[in-house]
């Protein structure tokens, strides 16, 4: 099966999808995952083993559009869901399933304090996308794989027994 997984940006929401790329992955045989992104979010994709396929939106929506056209995906998975994105799949014209952004309740609660949000973390919501496919949760947490010259940069490779430990905090990630 030939997937497409769309999320154009940023950086803090595309690792938030990571967790979705690997259940498709390693629980749809023979899964051919494809995934598009602006190409400023490329080296936060490239190392992932679990993505066969990467497209990039540079300035033209049509162009990539065209692009896409040519791999006659199977399933589109819409983890951006804005006009953009309704778009391509509709111009792409392949099944597809579109994250529910609740933006209604996302609204009332920054105008009115009006809580109808969720009490659910947004990878489970990201994940609720696929269930239809029948992808569960495989609890592995987020996926984030460094290029080979970084790890040793970092003290990561096989040849040292004590590892240092990197963290990355984005201000005003989630």
């Amino acid at each position: 099966m030939k997937i497409l997984i769309v999320r154009f940006s940023s950086i803090g929401d595309i690792v938030l999808t990571t967790p979705v790329v690997r259940c498709l992955k390693t629980q749809i045989d023979d899964a051919e995952i494809h995934y598009v992104t602006k190409v400023q979010y490329q080296p936060i994709l490239q190392n992932n083993p679990y993505i066969d396929k990467i497209f990039f939106l540079k300035e033209s929506i049509i162009e990539l559009m065209n692009e896409l056209k040519k791999e006659n995906y199977d399933v589109i998975i819409d983890l951006h869901n804005n006009l953009r994105t309704r778009l391509l799949k509709w111009r792409l014209g392949s099944r597809s399933f579109s994250f529910n952004k609740l933006n209604v309740e996302k609204w009332l609660m920054v105008n009115f304090k009006i809580n109808h949000l969720p009490d659910k973390h947004i990878v489970d919501r990201y994940l609720e996308t696929v269930t239809r496919l029948g992808v569960k949760n495989d609890a592995l947490g987020l996926d984030y794989f460094i290029p080979e010259r970084g790890r040793s940069a970092m003290g990561l490779d096989a040849g040292n027994a004590s590892p240092r430990i990197c963290g990355l905090c984005h201000r005003g990630a989630t």
